[in-house]
């Protein structure tokens, strides 16, 4: 038996039954479902007759489509129900496709299974946990039939686990905040769709690892002091990614269609913040090559973010080339979120104290340039991190140690541990 195909089968029976005891608690927990009825099956309540007929002709379409095509039209079938922003109606969808489609045929499996999968993924957009595990169960328990009623669909069970461990990845970090839990199930993910593509089982590079390393690197850095990444070598994982991001670059060149959804938010943001921690951990080789291979994937806001970097770490007159890029991170501040704008003050703020940390006058300017800053951004309690270091500085220590606990308080509530982290190592070195 192939030895994937043995763990996953394995995995299968452990959490099927884990998800099930979960599920029950967590149904119990919302009594306001405790009815036992479905709310995605009332949505056509709140419809008018025009709106009605449209979307129950829009589902005889669909039946008739996966008739004629089975389980592959099925991405194209929610591509089109998700295309304005309605991904209540494919939960609603799904179970009338599920309902239709009911007998053990290999062929009406698989149209249950992707069917689940993309209803999975409309409930993570919806944010909604409980039916999301409802799903998730469903899912579970119909991957599992199909494997012991058709161990010798390979490929398909290859697939279904690679979503398995897809799916249970969210579920860990999600539903439990498990981040070493939801770390393993990311590298055998990892794994199994790495040996898909070395079996060429799936097609290379069109299906790749890329976001897969993505969240790995950014699991690892949440998780940096536990057991499971100590043994975690990740630099064998950057080195691949910057592989992958090649063998696209050079596939894009007979296909330049291929790299579209690369340079696209929401997978644009990923790999823009994927390369800020890989610079972070010291990968600077590594961060240039995918630079040069994709330039134009990089956002203005971490460009500035590198920029910061570089003056601060090697440049030569770091205080004349720091306070004159002021005026271009203000021009860029005028097409960047608060979100973005707070990451390159926070950057910005930190390298200042370092490179200006013996001159009280410039950093009592920074910390009036600062205070403004936070007034006007909405909530950006990162930047209480330089500025309780420049409270420190100036001599406020017990005003800094205040304002670095209570800010450290507000990283775990929100769960950026890697900043309650900073934190920490700021206060035992400078307070």
């Amino acid at each position: 038996m192939n030895f994937y195909l043995e763990g996953f089968r394995q995995d299968l029976k452990l959490e099927e039954e884990n998800i099930e005891n979960f599920y029950r608690e967590y149904l119990h927990l919302n009594q306001i479902f405790a009815s036992g009825q479905n709310k995605y099956e009332e949505i056509l309540l709140g419809y008018g007759t025009e709106e009605l007929k449209f979307t129950l002709g829009f589902l005889t379409s669909i039946i008739k489509n996966i008739e004629k095509k089975s389980y592959h039209v099925i991405d194209s079938v929610f591509d089109s129900i998700e295309h304005s922003g309605n991904f209540d109606l494919s939960v609603f969808y799904g179970n009338r496709i599920i309902e239709k489609f009911s007998s053990s045929s290999p062929e009406e499996f698989l149209i249950r299974i992707y069917t689940l999968r993309r209803m999975l993924n409309a409930l993570l957009i919806l944010d909604d946990r409980l039916y999301h595990v409802k799903y998730l169960l469903d899912f579970i328990k119909q991957i599992s039939d199909f494997y012991d009623k058709y161990p010798t669909y390979i490929k398909e069970n290859l697939k279904n686990a690679m979503d398995f461990y897809q799916f249970m990845y969210i579920y860990a970090l999600k539903l439990h905040s498990d981040e070493e839990k939801a770390l393993g199930y990311l590298i055998k993910g990892y794994n199994l769709k790495k040996y898909m593509i070395e079996e060429k089982i799936i097609p290379y590079p069109q299906e790749n690892n890329i976001f897969q390393i993505i969240n790995i690197v950014g699991s690892y850095l949440q998780i940096e002091d536990s057991f499971i990444a100590l043994v975690l070598d990740i630099d064998d994982y950057i080195r691949e990614f910057v592989k992958q991001v090649k063998d696209l670059k050079e596939y894009a060149i007979k296909k330049p269609a291929i790299l579209e959804p690369y340079l696209q938010n929401p997978f644009k943001k990923y790999i823009n913040q994927f390369l800020t921690n890989i610079y972070i951990l010291g990968f600077e080789e590594e961060y240039r090559q995918v630079a040069e291979e994709l330039p134009q994937i990089l956002t203005r806001d971490h460009s500035l973010i590198v920029k910061i970097n570089e003056i601060v770490m090697k440049e030569n007159f770091k205080e004349k080339k720091l306070i004159s890029l002021k005026e271009e991170m203000e021009r860029a501040f005028n097409n960047l979120s608060d979100e973005k704008k707070e990451n390159v003050l926070y950057v910005y703020y930190n390298g200042f104290i370092t490179v200006f940390r013996d001159n009280i006058d410039e950093i009592q300017k920074a910390r009036k340039e600062l205070e403004s800053h936070i007034k006007k951004l909405k909530n950006p309690y990162s930047l209480n991190v330089p500025l309780f270091r420049i409270l420190n500085i100036l001599g406020k220590k017990e005003e800094a140690r205040r304002l670095a606990e209570e800010t450290k308080q507000q990283a775990i509530i929100s769960g950026k541990k890697f900043l309650a982290n900073a934190i920490d190592d700021y206060i035992q070195l400078e307070l």
